[in-house]
């Protein structure tokens, strides 16, 4: 695991190349320059869009036109932000491009009301008859928000407002990513060596055999965090009224159903996910009744979790060797994914390692003009190799959505996001399992697919649970006090755990975990994780039993980016989330698993 430096110091190779959308920063304020035009001109079709199919046809490729171009000028913004949060330049930049991306969105908030001015026999006609037909998912989906696009000069309003409310987000990226960061303290590792924590190097540091070492990791972390609740609470507090207002302002019935109707998803899906598993927590909790006795453990503690179940397994990677096994693994999705993600790791698609100020965690990224990139902190352990395959499950859906769909079809919703991302990591613990006989080792990747399911399937779900809980709260004119938050946040740790630990004064400190979570700042997106996985253990399971067919249909699936509702892609793939089989059939898989470790364990 190598210790954070700062930017200057990371070795070429291992950032990611953004000469690929300017050469230079230079290059980038010329392109701000440029399009800070932009806005105007889109002003200008006003009250003439739909004057008749031609002059609807230009305007919509006008903003196209104009939407690409300022897109890549905020991915780049936006990645140089990241490589160093606590650099100024970065910020400045970023915010320059969100003032620009934010006048832009200003300057068309016109143009849904007035395609919604036309009679809709109309305009439907139109997008039948004319050249017009090219934008039909785009022209359609308008129409279905009829009941929620306000007047010309409201819309204005809502864009305005999201300008001044987007610092609830932002705040806590700061916060969480730089001055946090600066005050955790220091430990002694198993080693003998001071560690400064970070959040890279946090889940490493509680994946560790020594035990004391992941205690003083969990209450140094989570002691610092406490004392930060106060603030992060009233930002919390912030955001979720800015979902709720931004509902109302709509007229959606609540912030949860305004954040799902984007992606045709009804909010049945959503309760139903966690009753679901609710349903199944006796299989997690048996599991950590195992874990707990394999362990050899009179007491366990919530620092306990992340430590593999199965001793002396000791599993570390390179970068490389990562990569590698990450290509290995995805072999029968085909030469064109392989060769493509081959080449996207020579082509420096990635930013490998965690550096000082760098902002946490992994995600994927790019714009349609530029490659789909991935920020990584990898640490050499073998959740940090599945998070590489994650991440280039995204991005592989990305090139392949980029490379057969048009602009404004490329943008794939993130429900079906996750469903690639989770088909990658199980193709690799697969391909894992498939390399071995030793039977400690293969204990030990079954219990890191159990891992997966706790983290994806139970954690994300009891995350989700928590934002509908503090959605709830607020709608119901309750506001979100540090310890409202904290006593919600523990009820809900000691449910989903069950009764394996003792909670006590230590594991008390897991009550302000909410506050170090940036996706309670997404609205809504973290019960899409859990849908992924149900989606992907379907879906990845017939890659490697069916046949060439099942693996055309789902390159088929990356391939078709927005340009159909994300349900019916997903049924295109074989997976229907609008009914409780695939995460009937996810928890059926979970069963198997535990029940194979605990006679792996047992002989």
């Amino acid at each position: 695991m190598k210790e954070p430096v700062v930017r200057s110091s990371v070795p070429v190779n291992d950032t990611w190349d953004l000469t690929v959308m300017y050469k230079t920063v230079e290059d980038w304020n010329n392109a701000l320059q440029s399009a800070s035009e932009l806005p105007d001109k889109l002003l200008s079709y006003k009250n003439k869009a739909t004057e008749s199919p031609e002059t609807l046809l230009e305007t919509i490729e006008a903003i196209l036109k104009a939407s690409r171009t300022v897109e890549m000028i905020y991915t780049y913004s936006h990645m140089i932000q990241d490589q160093d949060l606590s650099d100024s330049t970065g910020s400045e930049m970023n915010q320059k491009a969100m003032d620009l991306l934010n006048n832009l969105a200003a300057s068309i908030s016109w143009f849904n009301p007035e395609v919604l001015s036309v009679p809709e026999e109309k305009m439907i006609s139109w997008i039948n008859d004319t050249p017009v037909s090219k934008y039909r998912v785009w022209l359609e989906d308008i129409l279905r928000n009829r009941p929620y696009i306000l007047s010309a000069p409201e819309e204005r309003i809502m864009v305005l407002a999201s300008d001044a409310t987007r610092g609830f987000s932002g705040t806590f990226g700061k916060l969480n990513n730089v001055e946090i960061p600066a005050r955790l303290p220091e430990i002694t590792d198993a080693t003998g060596k001071t560690v400064k924590i970070s959040h890279g190097n946090f889940i490493p540091l509680l994946q560790g055999s020594d035990r004391k070492v992941r205690q003083s990791a969990f209450t140094g972390f989570y002691s610092e965090i406490e004392g930060n609740t106060e603030t992060l609470a009233s930002l919390l507090d912030g955001q979720v009224r800015t979902n709720i207002f931004k509902a109302k302002a709509r007229n959606y019935p609540s912030a949860l159903e305004a954040s799902l109707f984007h992606d045709r998803v009804s909010k049945t899906v959503y309760e139903s996910l966690i009753s679901s598993v609710h349903d199944s927590l006796p299989v997690m909790h048996r599991y950590y009744r195992m874990k707990k006795k394999v362990m050899g453990l009179s007491e366990m503690h919530l620092y306990d979790i992340y430590t593999p179940t199965v001793k002396d397994v000791d599993v570390e990677y390179t970068v490389t060797e990562g990569e590698k096994l990450t290509l290995e693994a995805v072999k029968p999705l085909g030469q064109e994914y392989v060769e493509t993600l081959q080449q996207g790791f020579k082509d420096r698609w990635t930013d490998r390692y965690e550096n000082i100020g760098k902002r946490s965690g992994a995600y994927s990224g790019g714009c349609y003009d530029s490659p789909p990139y991935m920020l990584l902190n990898f640490s050499g352990t073998l959740d940090s190799v599945f998070t590489m395959a994650h991440e280039a499950g995204h991005s592989m859906h990305s090139w392949f959505s980029r490379k057969n769909q048009p602009y404004h079809t490329s943008d794939y919703r993130i429900l079906v996001a996750e469903v690639a991302s989770i088909t990658n990591e199980m193709l690799v613990a697969s391909h894992l399992m498939s390399k071995t006989e030793d039977k400690d080792i293969i204990a030990y990747l079954i219990d890191s697919q159990i891992n997966d399911f706790r983290t994806t399937l139970f954690r994300q779900t009891m995350f989700a649970e928590f934002e509908l809980l503090i959605h709830r709260q607020v709608e119901e004119g309750g506001s979100l006090s540090s310890d409202w938050l904290n006593k919600t946040y523990l009820d809900l740790v000691m449910l989903y755990h069950g009764d394996a630990f003792e909670y006590d004064t230590d594991d008390k400190l897991i009550r302000t975990e909410w506050a170090r979570i940036p996706h309670f700042y997404y609205n809504f997106y973290v019960y899409k994780y859990a849908t992924g996985l149900a989606s992907a253990a379907a879906i990845s399971s017939r890659i490697l039993n069916d046949g060439q067919n099942v693996v055309d249909g789902y390159l088929s699936f990356l391939s078709s980016g927005g340009s159909k509702p994300p349900l019916e892609l997903l049924k295109d793939a074989g997976v229907d989330l609008e009914t409780p089989v695939p995460v009937e059939e996810a928890m059926k898989k979970l069963n198997i698993l535990v029940s194979d470790l605990e006679n792996l364990l047992e002989k």
